[in-house]
């Protein structure tokens, strides 16, 4: 008997990863097998290569079980939980009244929550928006526009496109998640769900200007996402696998870094994958940049560059490499001979690099009456004090530490990167994604203490 199995099912490959010694669950009932009290412990880890091309993700996730319990024994766990970025991961469309507003801080909530997002609006749609958002086949759609007692004319119209539209693809129409003028809420609900969608409601995620109100949404999502996934073509029996939370694996991961920040500061986060390369940062910013930014920015940051990964995007990644380091070849999602594993290590090196890069704000200079002024536009880095690897491509891959530590080599110029003296740690058992999960379930206490024993701290 053993605490949890977590099921992390990413485009390229399944880990399950068991874990022991967590406490209690989340109806105060222990989990453990009776007496000394255990410490929080990764017992082993299986590996197979995702199966939902395959039509069933189950296969691929009994796969990795087997494997994990060749290394460790037959294993009967308590809970069984999951984090999935198989099948597009968690597709999603936002839509706002203003650019640089309502629309802006939906995009912050939806890649907050893990989320892809495949097209975003701003104002009232028109036809050529509404076609572009059926051929992004979301699995979600965040509605959003106006403060609270300001404009309802924009989401009214935008709701009413949306009920309008035919032709979705796939046998259900995308959940919609409303967070905007609450005035409205009932009108768009109504609206919707007589035309057949599934609505669930959350606070605004703008409710004044400058107020940035996005992790209501982000449960929210969560919560929808759970749903969504359970009907996505290959994962529809994901729900026999598990008793437990289901979550995308990106917000996962942001979850888990949450909750070390609260225990050890401000960090900086980077996950480099087969498709894609996730960048987190848990920080306000330096109190010297503070005064100069120009725009709210959350605590709790994510970004995802869908052009940056080892395998799915691994052709455009080669073209950032000088041509002398280009593989000639690139490598399988599972390297194997020294030649494939020095190849995905230079496209994780380049991934990573790039990702931090487009992540991180800078300063500028506007020029006003009384002259030139210094501003800051998007993420100020300087606070944060740990920068963390995770994913398999930097934590499986030799040299990742390096990659990590070349961070602070693009300091300079006006990019707001983490100061020289950051610290540089990998995610060595490769469980952050799980450990976000385990959130849902377990105590924060004991599960903060499973990623530092991974980090080393």
């Amino acid at each position: 008997m053993v605490d949890a199995l977590v099921v992390e099912i990413g485009s390229t490959t399944t880990v399950v990863s068991a874990f022991d010694g967590l406490g209690e669950g989340a109806e105060g009932t222990p989990v453990g097998g009776g007496g000394a009290r255990r410490e929080p412990r990764l017992l082993g880890q299986g590996t197979a290569m995702t199966s939902v091309t395959a039509g069933d993700v189950t296969l691929g996730a009994a796969e990795a079980r087997t494997h994990l319990e060749e290394l460790t024994g037959p294993m009967a766990p308590r809970w069984v939980l999951a984090t999935s970025s198989a099948a597009g991961g968690l597709r999603m469309t936002v839509h706002g009244l203003t650019e640089r507003m309502t629309a802006r801080a939906a995009r912050e909530a939806a890649l907050g929550a893990g989320a892809v997002v495949k097209y975003q609006t701003a104002g009232r749609m028109r036809e050529g928006d509404l076609r572009r958002v059926v051929a992004a086949a979301p699995g979600l759609i965040l509605l959003a526009g106006g403060v609270e007692g300001g404009d309802v004319g924009t989401v009214l119209w935008n709701a009413a496109r949306l009920a309008e539209t035919e032709d979705w693809p796939g046998a259900r129409k995308p959940i919609v998640v409303y967070g905007g003028n609450s005035a409205v809420k009932v009108e768009v609900r109504e609206i919707l769900e007589a035309a057949g969608f599934r609505v669930r409601i959350t606070t605004n995620v703008y409710p004044a200007v400058d107020e940035l109100d996005i992790l209501p949404a982000r449960a929210a999502i969560h919560d929808a996402f759970e749903e969504h996934i359970t009907h996505a073509p290959g994962m529809e029996r994901i729900g026999e696998m598990v008793n437990g939370p289901i979550l995308p694996t990106p917000g996962a991961v942001l979850l888990a870094a949450e909750r070390l920040a609260e225990a050890i500061g401000d960090l900086l986060v980077i996950d480099v994958g087969g498709a894609t390369t996730d960048v987190h940062s848990i920080t306000d910013g330096s109190p010297e940049i503070a005064p100069l930014q120009t725009e709210p920015q959350p605590h709790s940051r994510r970004t995802v560059e869908g052009d940056l990964g080892t395998y799915v995007s691994a052709q455009h990644v080669a073209t950032l490499l000088d041509a002398r380091e280009r593989p000639e070849a690139l490598p399988p999602a599972l390297p194997g001979n020294p030649g494939q594993v020095a190849a995905a290590r230079r496209l994780a090196r380049a991934a990573a690099l790039t990702a931090v890069q487009r992540h991180a704000g800078r300063l500028s200079y506007v020029y006003t009456p009384t002259g030139r002024k210094t501003v800051a536009r998007g993420r100020d880095l300087s606070a944060c004090r740990w920068v963390i690897g995770t994913g398999g491509a930097l934590t499986r891959l030799p040299g990742g530490l390096e990659i990590l530590e070349e961070i602070g080599a693009c300091r300079g110029g006006d990019l707001l990167l983490p100061p020289p003296d950051a610290r540089c740690l990998l995610d060595g058992d490769y469980i952050f994604a799980a450990c976000g999960t385990l959130l849902g379930v377990f105590g924060c206490e004991c599960v903060v203490a499973l990623m530092r024993r991974s980090l080393g701290v």
